[in-house]
């Protein structure tokens, strides 16, 4: 291949040191592309909604437009750069500048050496061209490549902050930039979060609630201090800041930061929470729990517990605390004796029970001055009284999330495809949760146990989904046109996306057999049980526009997010492990909300009953956590993806 050769002619407007250092760093690195363009270069689905002074995507020239087609069809990749040199020389503007990006734009896709440098001279000679921001884009993927996380989101934040952004390239910045969060650096994530926020209004609370989280005190008051927070993230970023502090008991965070934003907005709102929360007085409270400590679910307890007093002990204000321990003994009559020995001994809250038999048997005598915080997965059983509230990992609690997740993804119309057991009541609550948004659920299929050929069950899903409506308007006009022809005609299904209330081995297997029923091209949606081990048995190689919900984080935030890392040093040192459990945690932050409550804040009855509906919710290991009318614990899940045979949040 000839990457380039001597011009002897140029456009006034097209330097030569440009070609100069393109021609030499070419012929120096003299290696074909080792990645399929296609992947590199596709664009992301537009957005939906953008704020007004975002831009439409940029026309391409025509011809640069057939050799970027070109490229992706795999085709001749030494002809496309001769001709892409050649338009290089063009005397349009526009043709000899958009053919230097596309053209660095292909070198980055082909993993060329030194194409990132030859991507940034072209932007620094031409920075306000439209494809500048795309190619900040473009330069994230190739760092995010070299697991240089930092780089790519530096380069993310770059397109963002652009005069030439466009709506679509928004879409993409915040689908991709997720994932590459939880691999960077504190700073480095939480910088860029702070950006997201700045840009995306409408999601601007979850953006600045993750950078809170993600940010250690020092790096808070950076930011606070030297100016780098706009007046509008601001207040709220020190809100959520400093409501995570109050979760873990750190007073001393807590009041730093209310003293450092009385100083930048007195008599805001904000500050004045900060304030009265770093002021307030420690009162002691009286904490209840009932867990199953003997009975088959004793071991289950024993973990609870665990979580519990682990919560304890990292409070410096533990001492004003009581708690009064009672044993269910996996048993619902033994449950209600619980009950009653608590609410006799006038306890502030009740964290538990944990298994649903004992939740439903103490339902009917709860004390509506007392509320009762149960970790059962079983999260309907929150309407059975008005003192009790649900929080839960269990992926039931997550059906919700999926729910709005695709109906906010423009879902409307859907097919539900289950199994049976848990299964069943998976896809029971899914229908029930989108039907409720307004969507509609046109099947609901149920696969046969133990099969592993499911594509007579899906050709039989392909034939009753057609859209009958364009099918018949394409079978007329076949008529009436190619009379002498004979064809079938295979119309798009006539729903927008599958819900799998499966476990991983049977996505893995279901995916695989899509195609060959011609149901390609829909989104799935689905919950943590997918993680079982098999998700990714074919490298996630069907899956690429699957989403599912999960609590769990990366092992890089695992070991940065300083409620983690405090929480696993305490679990080593007191039993000589790190062998936590999601329950341990669930309720270690069960019981961080219920001594914030109590004894942080002396809160008590109906002002307590009112705080855990609190609209801001929770901040948490396992999750932001927010309590809805009913009592049921809605957790912000991560929603995740599966890129390049790898799970990553899916934005």
């Amino acid at each position: 291949m000839l990457w380039t050769r001597y011009l002897p002619t140029l456009p006034a407007a097209m330097p030569i040191m440009l070609l100069a250092t393109i021609g030499g760093l070419l012929f120096l690195s003299g290696c074909q592309p080792k990645t399929p363009i296609e992947t590199v270069i596709d664009r992301a689905e537009p957005l939906s909604e953008a704020t007004p002074h975002m831009q439409q995507a940029p026309d391409s020239v025509s011809e640069i437009r057939e050799l970027m087609q070109l490229a992706r069809d795999g085709g001749d990749i030494d002809l496309i750069f001769q001709e892409l040199e050649r338009l290089m020389l063009d005397p349009s503007t526009v043709v000899h500048q958009e053919a230097a990006f596309r053209r660095a734009q292909l070198l980055l896709a082909g993993n060329i050496r030194d194409a990132a440098y030859i991507m940034q001279e072209t932007m620094k000679i031409y920075p306000e061209h439209a494809l500048v921001p795309y190619a900040h884009v473009w330069l994230a993927r190739w760092w995010q490549q070299r697991e240089e996380a930092g780089q790519a989101l530096n380069s993310l934040g770059q397109a963002l902050v652009h005069s030439r952004l466009t709506r679509e390239l928004v879409d993409e910045v915040f689908d991709i930039g997720p994932a590459i969060v939880q691999e960077a650096d504190e700073r480095e994530a939480v910088n860029w979060l702070l950006a997201a926020a700045q840009i995306d209004a409408a999601g601007r609370d979850s953006w600045l609630r993750m950078a809170a989280r993600r940010a250690s005190l020092d790096t808070i008051e950076q930011l606070m201090r030297n100016g780098s927070l706009s007046v509008e993230v601001l207040p709220a970023f020190s809100l959520y800041a400093g409501r995570a502090h109050l979760m873990s008991g750190d007073m001393v965070a807590v009041s730093k930061i209310a003293n450092l934003l009385s100083t930048l907005i007195p008599g805001s709102q904000e500050s004045l929470q900060l304030q009265a929360w770093a002021a307030g007085e420690i009162s002691a409270a009286t904490i209840g729990v009932m867990l199953p400590l003997t009975g088959k679910y004793a071991r289950f307890g024993e973990q609870a517990l665990r979580g519990i007093r682990l919560a304890l002990s990292a409070l410096e204000f533990d001492k004003y605390i009581t708690l009064r321990v009672e044993d269910t003994a996996s048993d619902g009559a033994m449950a209600v004796k619980a009950y009653r020995q608590l609410a006799d001994e006038s306890v502030n809250i009740i964290v538990g029970p944990l298994i649903a038999e004992t939740t439903e048997a103490i339902a009917p005598y709860l004390d509506p001055a007392i509320p009762v915080i149960s970790l059962t997965g079983r999260t309907h059983l929150a309407h059975e009284s008005a003192a009790l509230f649900v929080h839960t990992l269990s992926p039931l609690a997550q059906i919700n999330v999926m729910a709005n997740y695709a109906w906010n993804h423009d879902v409307k119309k859907m097919v539900v495809i289950t199994a049976d057991g848990e299964s069943q009541k998976e896809a029971d609550m899914f229908v029930a949760s989108f039907e409720s948004l307004g969507g509609e659920v046109l099947q609901t299929l149920e696969m046969e146990p133990g099969t592993l050929d499911f594509r007579s069950f899906l050709h039989q899903l392909r034939f009753e989904t057609d859209d009958d409506v364009l099918l018949a308007e394409l079978d007329e006009d076949l008529n009436v046109f190619l009379p002498e022809m004979e064809m079938e005609i295979r119309s798009p299904v006539n729903f927008d996306a599958m819900y799998l209330a499966l476990n991983g081995k049977q996505v893995a297997l279901l995916a695989g057999q899509l195609a060959y029923a011609d149901v390609s091209g829909i989104p799935l949606y689905g919950s943590s049980r997918w993680q079982d081990g098999h998700l990714l048995d074919d490298r996630g190689r069907y899956l690429s526009r699957a989403r599912f919900a999960t609590s769990n984080l990366s092992k890089k935030m695992n070991h940065e997010d300083p409620v983690i890392r405090q929480f696993n040093v305490a679990h080593r040192n007191t039993w000589g492990n790190e062998k936590t459990s999601q329950l341990m945690s669930l309720a270690y932050d069960t019981m961080r909300i219920a001594t914030m409550m109590t004894s942080r804040l002396g809160l008590e009855k109906h002002a307590l009953f009112q705080e855990l509906r609190d609209p801001d919710g929770f901040p948490g290991m396992t999750g932001h956590v927010l309590f809805d009318a009913s009592g049921i614990g809605q957790k912000q899940l991560d929603i995740f993806s599966i890129k390049k045979g790898k799970i990553v949040p899916a934005g």
